[in-house]
């Protein structure tokens, strides 16, 4: 049994390893205590790594995931959000985003 649970550990280490090399923004972001929540309104919305629809695409969201509210861009288009569900941090259309 330890080697087994020593074994996923290492899995995990290994997987968080190559996350953070393809590009860390991936890796799951806290959720903090005064965070302000709501819900993805659409089926595979992009968050991406800029408010920009250049910006990598990170990760979608799906209807009904719950999201922390981070920030909103300079123009009021754009929503930094934390996706609870997928542990995706970045940007979403503010359009997708509904308190």
């Amino acid at each position: 049994m330890f080697s087994a649970v020593r074994g996923k550990r290492a899995m995990a280490v290994t997987g968080l390893a190559v996350a953070a090399a393809i590009g860390g923004a991936t890796l799951a972001t806290p959720a903090y205590a005064d965070d302000v929540y709501g819900h993805c309104t659409g089926d595979g919305v992009r968050i991406r790594s800029t408010p920009s629809t250049s910006g990598a695409v990170l990760g979608l969201c799906y209807r009904g995931d719950r999201l922390a509210h981070r920030d909103v861009s300079g123009d009021g288009q754009w929503d930094r959000v934390y996706d609870v569900d997928s542990g995706v941090s970045g940007w979403m259309s503010h359009g997708y985003y509904s308190w």
